[in-house]
């Protein structure tokens, strides 16, 4: 098995019955989701070209599932859109692509405008009714894949802060689901809940799962209330959560203890847990933690932080809080200086990993390519440390990346839209600790004049971002003042972030 749907094929050869998705009222089991799958690559052969891009901008849905296995089956990559993007942007990566079918959810799709020979496609009565028809036209012929051709193009952030898609190949996410059972084994008859968007890395969960027969409950997006219904009906397992998530669940007026009885683990990722919550999650239910850290060009994650030393966390050893755990078998990594030669332990530098799961290149970029991979390692862009004991920790983000509420921020990118606006001279964005989204995003700017009304310039300064950018990477806070500049004339971001503390 090297090929993503043979995960299914062979779920459904095995047990046709067993649950493969929960969806509302809905059980889907794994010979349903075999169909659909099948139907879809019907659909997208006969529609599309081998090797075209199919893009999907939809929220969470079972039909989103079959495709992330349907496309790379058929031969072609699947390119998943963040839904929160403004439309502009998401247009701007269509036709970087050269996307040649999209799918999605009819009021997204209503906003973008698209080129001629781009094909739209909404779910609901018209994807059924192009399943049907494509379907009559094509006669099933097997297709011989490459492991290592690219199944998914994933947009990331670089050092520049500007997208680049990331090549996930069928041979890179098997390894990572290797990973990922090393540091989150599935028990059989698991049940997972999966409240992540669909766009995300965190996507590879979804093949994890499937790949060992656990049944997945799908949410269309995360809501509180709506996770512990679930949990409460379906008797969940395991789930995915971002810290943030967590506190909104302990917070929620429908929790209790039995809420989540069932839950053995909640894995987390995107950003530590802090003492506090830790202690409220070991006080307040009965679940172990499990922390994983990861990125797009790893495939998924590749060192995790278990539910043991949670719990040792809390007994005596906070500081195992501040590592983001051990790195996995079969996985290379190494801290390096400036030059690139290994530093010691406990030193800081960059992480750099070497690994079957790592990307071999972004899409048609020779050149970020070159920059980030060199004889199969990868730059992380991340300062790191590994203690005597072989546990990593995250020191700072050499890309400058904020992590808020689960969302990567390039500051850059915001630089970039706030310095467009009238009157700004500069601007330098930061994140900020923040209790509840981790991190905040922050910005100082340098302005063309005494501003005498500072309050209503941020407010527009923050609007007109979020008619640029996602509304998540708007700055929630704007001061006005001199950016401080470092003795190497580099604008001095940690003066900076003291402003907003």
């Amino acid at each position: 098995m090297n090929l993503l749907h043979h995960i299914i094929e062979q779920q459904c050869a095995a047990n046709p019955q067993a649950a493969a998705i929960f969806w509302q009222q809905q059980t889907i089991s794994y010979r349903d989701l075999h169909n659909m799958v099948q139907q879809a690559v019907q659909a997208i052969t006969a529609s599309t070209a081998e090797g075209d891009r199919i893009a999907i901008l939809a929220l969470n849905r079972p039909e989103y599932i079959a495709l992330m296995y349907a496309v790379p089956a058929a031969g072609r990559i699947l390119v998943p859109l963040n839904t929160r993007l403004a439309t502009p942007a998401l247009e701007q990566q269509i036709i970087d692509l050269d996307v040649r079918l999209l799918i999605g959810d009819g009021s997204l799709l209503s906003k973008m405008t698209l080129r001629d020979h781009v094909e739209a496609v909404a779910f609901g009565s018209d994807y059924d009714d192009w399943l049907k028809q494509t379907c009559t036209q094509h006669q099933n012929s097997e297709l011989q894949i490459n492991p290592r051709a690219t199944a998914w193009l994933l947009f990331t952030s670089g050092t520049t802060g500007l997208p680049k898609a990331a090549c996930l190949t069928h041979r890179s996410l098997f390894a990572a689901l290797e990973s990922a059972n090393h540091g989150r084994p599935v028990h059989k008859g698991d049940r997972y809940l999966y409240p992540f968007p669909l766009f995300h890395i965190s996507a590879h969960n979804i093949l994890h799962q499937h790949l060992h027969g656990a049944a997945i409950a799908l949410l269309p997006s995360f809501k509180a209330e709506d996770v512990l219904a679930v949990c409460k009906t379906k008797s969940i397992n395991t789930m995915s959560l971002a810290p943030t998530m967590i506190a909104m669940l302990l917070d929620h007026p429908d929790f209790d203890r039995s809420a989540l009885q069932s839950v053995r683990t909640i894995g987390y990722g995107a950003s530590a847990i802090s003492t506090g919550l830790l202690n409220r999650v070991l006080q307040e239910t009965d679940c172990g933690l499990s922390q994983g850290f990861g990125m797009t060009e790893l495939s998924g994650s590749i060192a995790f932080l278990d539910a043991e030393a949670h719990r040792l966390a809390a007994r005596d050893r906070p500081e195992l809080l501040q590592t983001v755990g051990k790195v996995v078998p079969k996985v290379e990594l190494k801290i390096v200086d400036e030059k690139g030669n290994a530093v010691a332990a406990n030193h800081a530098g960059e992480i750099v990993v070497r690994a079957t799961q790592v990307i071999e290149q972004y899409w048609e970029n020779p050149t970020a390519s070159a920059d980030a991979i060199r004889d199969g390692w990868l730059s992380t862009g991340d300062i790191g440390r590994l203690d005597s004991d072989g546990y990593l920790s995250i020191v700072d983000r050499k890309k400058d990346i904020i992590i808020t509420g689960g969302e990567n921020v390039a500051s850059r990118e915001v630089e970039n839209v706030l310095t467009t606006y009238p009157g700004v001279r500069q601007a330098a964005v930061v994140g900020v600790p923040d209790a509840r989204w981790g991190e905040r995003v922050c910005a100082l700017i340098e302005s063309e004049n005494d501003n005498e009304d500072d309050d209503n310039v941020a407010k527009a300064l923050i609007d007109f971002c979020r008619q640029q950018l996602a509304g998540y990477k708007a700055p929630k806070q704007i001061q006005f003042g001199a950016l401080p500049i470092n003795a190497s004339g580099k604008v001095d971001k940690g003066l900076i972030r003291k402003l907003f503390v």
